[in-house]
């Protein structure tokens, strides 16, 4: 699930409607990495770009937070894929690591949230949990994935929603993360979470200082 948490993580909300950045900074072991992002508000929908090392994505969010497109590119592993959404259809067309891809999946009737650190916050502020979608971008998988409040908890030094995010089915006893958000704002202050097999370090991402 290492690639789900890396597209999740490098967002978070801005309350504002011109374009902004943010940084936040990825530590694993002894590996150190910035996260960027850069977000516009413009037509009722959200246009955030997010960027971590030679990788980029777009998305286009709209009502409910709903993530209506979504595109990847990474030069240096010829990658440059999109996807979209309509009448309950994803449409997948581009390179996934030099390999062409052009087919569509049927939703299975959840909200697609491709970055749930942008709106898990809001989304969860007057609910328990959720159930969503979610594509895995190094193989293209769509996943149902589940994300709960878990009430407040230190992270950083400061008080911070918890959300607790994992997959659902037999499966959600394999894997769960942890992102966290600022109480007031709902924005993204955090995240901790193993993104790969045993003995791999914690991932710690935090707002940039």
């Amino acid at each position: 699930m290492k690639q789900i948490v890396i597209t999740a993580v490098i967002v978070c909300l801005s309350t504002l409607a011109m374009a902004q950045e943010r940084h936040y900074t990825s530590t694993c072991g002894k590996t150190t990495k910035t996260i960027k992002y850069s977000e516009e508000r413009k037509g009722g929908k959200v246009y955030l770009n997010t960027f971590q090392d030679n990788e980029k994505h777009e998305y286009v969010i709209g009502h409910g937070y709903k993530t209506e497109s979504w595109k990847m590119v990474n030069a240096s592993t010829t990658t440059d894929l999109t996807v979209t959404l309509n009448n309950g259809t994803y449409s997948i067309s581009g390179f996934l690591n030099g390999k062409r891809i052009s087919k569509t999946i049927k939703s299975k009737g959840k909200p697609w949230y491709q970055n749930i650190a942008y709106n898990a916050a809001l989304t969860l502020k007057n609910a328990k949990s959720v159930e969503y979608e979610c594509f895995r971008p190094d193989n293209m998988k769509l996943y149902t994935m589940s994300a709960t409040n878990k009430g407040l908890e230190k992270f950083d030094g400061n008080s911070s929603v918890r959300i607790e995010v994992g997959l659902t089915g037999f499966m959600s006893a394999f894997w769960s993360c942890d992102y966290y958000f600022n109480p007031d704002t709902r924005m993204f202050v955090g995240y901790k979470g193993i993104n790969g097999g045993p003995g791999t370090p914690e991932t710690i991402i935090s707002v940039s200082r």
